[in-house]
């Protein structure tokens, strides 16, 4: 017993010993890790552990009406290849040379080629020569495609798939690469004032829906800690990021892209300075197109957003809220007449004058032939007549109405109207307010107005953002705002809507209005001032404008298009109607089918449509289509060569040869753009064409004699 006690003590001892000793060293170490290594040990926690890293949350994205991307964060990489270390220049032992040099002849070709297909604007021999250079050169940090241009993530995947090789250290072909978020707009850039922009590659917004909506998109960072293990950086979220939520705007991709074109080639085809068209669905107030172009340069860019920051006098479109407030208040009916004089009338001393004064004016009108034709006289005069003893009401009835009220459009920067309300009047400060001069609108509340006419007298503000979503979860809804349940009477409405459908298919605006629906609206033709200098100062600035609706009968948008032009033809209808007539049949073939049955002409049969032109080149064709032709008088032609019109009897055409004077301008509408260009260019004129299909309206009237270097626009349409 004794001796098993004996072997159990001296066990225990042994035990004891070894935990005394142990802890000895263990003491030992902390009392040198404590105060001759601390420092040491200091920089390996520094090096190994980064505390408080901020981890970005991804910045959410901006969607059009249908869900498609039209803002979005996307990473980027710049990869580097090191050819002097083999390891993120860290030294290590020395690397036989001659086996690094072989590695790299050997993968050199299969680089170049894969490069050039991911990157293709450099050819194979570019890239051979640019990476022996930096072979050469024994560079660290050797940027992989010149410029340290940065690849996207698909570019990024290839290059990871295509060159594994790569990636192993001891080649000299070792990368380094360093992933960015860069914000993208997948569809260049339209609507590119309206979405915004960011500083570089800050997360911090400039303008637009990204600086309206930036405690939104932005999301919260995270916080989080670096370290490293085995030579392995991660990083660890201690609070974890929230990502930033979606944007759902209400513009439509494809109209947007369809007003921006047809505002671009109006503007490049009549040299302008700049140029707006805003695209409004007529029950939400939804904005599914909104551009802005100005000339910059070689071509048109959206600068600023013209739209809802610049302020103009809105010119004749404003003809009709001074007939909705005058006919509203009983002081105006459309069966009244105004006598607009010979085209030149006196108020109080200083003259206003209609567009066609030099052809003796208009004389007497009714209410509803002001609108047609736009007479500044006879909208001045009615208004005159009912508020010269009293003005302040007739500004009240602006007021009422609601054309001054601010819309923010969800935008940052949008500028306010400024309808002066203030008790000071001269003589002639109504007569040219009634007119649209002596206020100051942005177009976007032009266009508000003329939609609330279509939207049966209610007047609902124009809206950009439909909702905010997270996660597919809708975390905020912007419903439609009601800015005025009525902005007239019902008979007075009905009054403005009869009117301005007359003014396309009766009166200056013609060219807006379209052959497969109807068109209602009003022409614009305003100078523009320019501060001090006045509005006649050199070239005269005109700011040229169409604002209605589509169709007439059931309408679904509204739309301005407004143009600022230098000198040149001044013309609303002219200028701007042509634009609309183009977004307005493109959005509509865009949201109508129809069948086959529906398309075929059960009025006209079979019959083609003749344009006008060369008759007798006209005629050897509907031979040939067994159609015959019945001639007009052919006394004083020659029948082999006859130039003239035709029209369409029943189920005959018949063509009608008329003489062309070498020194008057020719009548070209109706023609074939051949025809037209041949006829206008063998008298002298220089000739711009736009459209496809054949001739409806040329900037030079027929008849007008001409003049050394004439230069003539003549536009098409099918």
């Amino acid at each position: 017993m004794n001796g098993n006690r004996d072997k159990a003590r001296l066990r225990y001892n042994i035990m004891m010993a070894v935990f005394v000793v142990v802890g000895i060293l263990v003491m030992f170490k902390m009392f040198v890790v404590m105060f001759f290594e601390r420092s040491y040990w200091n920089d390996v926690s520094r090096y190994s552990v980064k505390w408080d890293i901020t981890i970005p949350a991804k910045r959410g994205n901006i969607l059009s009406d249908e869900g498609l991307l039209m803002a979005s964060s996307l990473p980027q990489y710049r990869v580097h290849l090191d050819f002097a270390t083999s390891e993120r220049g860290e030294k290590r032992r020395a690397v036989d040379q001659q086996k690094k040099d072989s590695m790299f002849l050997k993968y050199l070709d299969d680089a170049c080629v894969r490069m050039h297909e991911i990157y293709p604007s450099m050819s194979v021999q570019e890239f051979k020569s640019y990476y022996q250079k930096g072979k050469s050169q024994k560079t660290h940090w050797y940027a992989l495609i010149p410029g340290n241009r940065p690849l996207s993530y698909n570019q990024y995947k290839a290059l990871r798939a295509q060159m594994p090789w790569l990636t192993q250290k001891n080649y000299g072909w070792f990368y380094t690469s360093e992933e960015q978020i860069s914000r993208k707009k997948p569809f260049g850039s339209l609507a590119t004032r309206t979405l915004g922009d960011l500083f570089g590659a800050k997360d911090s917004a400039r303008y637009g829906l990204e600086l309206s909506f930036d405690s939104l998109l932005r999301g919260t960072p995270g916080i989080g800690h670096q370290e490293k293990i085995q030579n392995v950086s991660r990083i660890v979220a201690d609070v974890p990021q929230i990502d930033g939520c979606d944007v759902v705007t209400t513009l439509n991709i494809e109209m947007q892209d369809i007003a921006e074109r047809a505002l671009r080639r109006e503007l490049e085809l009549v040299n302008a300075i700049s140029g707006v068209a805003v695209l409004m669905e007529v029950p939400t107030g939804d904005i599914k197109a909104m551009t802005s172009l100005t000339r910059n340069g070689d071509g048109y860019y959206e600068v600023q957003n013209n739209a809802v920051k610049e302020l103009f006098e809105p010119g004749s479109t404003f003809k009709s809220v001074s007939m909705m407030i005058g006919i509203d208040d009983g002081k105006i009916s459309i069966n009244d007449s105004v006598f607009c004089e010979n085209g030149s009338y006196r108020f109080h001393g200083v003259e206003m004058t209609d567009h066609n004064k030099n052809r003796g004016g208009y004389g007497m009108l009714s209410v509803p032939e002001v609108l047609m034709y736009s007479s500044n006289i006879g909208t001045a005069k009615l208004i005159h007549k009912a508020y010269g003893d009293n003005p302040t009401d007739f500004v009240d009835g602006i007021y009422r109405i609601g054309v001054n009220r601010h819309f923010t459009m969800q935008l940052t920067g949008t500028a306010a109207p400024v309808v002066r309300r203030d008790g000071y009047w001269d003589a002639t400060r109504l007569p040219w307010m009634s007119i649209g001069y002596n206020s100051q609108l942005p177009v976007i509340n032009t266009v508000t107005f003329y939609n609330a006419i279509a939207n049966g007298g209610k007047m609902v503000e124009p809206r950009l953002v439909t909702k905010v979503v997270k996660d597919g979860r809708t975390v905020q809804e912007f419903p439609v705002v009601v800015a005025n349940k009525a902005i007239c009477k019902e008979s007075t409405l009905k009054d403005m809507q009869y009117m301005l459908e007359r003014v396309v298919t009766d009166g200056l605006a013609k060219q807006a209005g379209s052959e497969y629906f109807r068109v209602a609206g009003k022409t614009g033709t305003a100078q523009v001032s320019k501060g001090s200098v006045g509005y006649k100062s050199g070239a005269t600035n005109y700011l040229l404008s169409f604002c209605g609706y589509f169709p007439a009968d059931k309408p679904q948008y509204s739309m301005i298009v407004a143009i600022r032009t230098a000198g040149g033809v001044a013309s609303g209808g002219g200028i701007a109607g042509p634009v609309f007539h183009e977004i307005s049949e493109k959005v509509m073939a865009r949201t109508n089918t129809r069948s086959l049955a529906l398309a075929e002409d059960t009025i006209r049969g079979k019959m083609p449509r003749v344009l006008s032109g060369d008759l007798s080149k006209a005629e050897k064709v509907m031979k040939k289509m067994k159609i015959d032709a019945q001639w007009g008088d052919l006394a004083e032609f020659d029948r082999d060569s006859v130039w003239g019109t035709t029209t369409r009897q029943d189920e005959n055409v018949v063509l009608n040869p008329r003489e062309y004077h070498t020194n008057l301008v020719p009548n070209v509408v109706g023609m074939g753009a051949q025809d037209a260009l041949y006829l206008l260019e063998s008298v002298g004129l220089k000739v711009g064409i736009s459209g496809v299909g054949r001739v409806y309206s040329q900037s030079i009237p027929a008849g007008t004699a001409i003049g050394k270097g004439n230069y003539i626009t003549i536009r098409l349409r099918m």
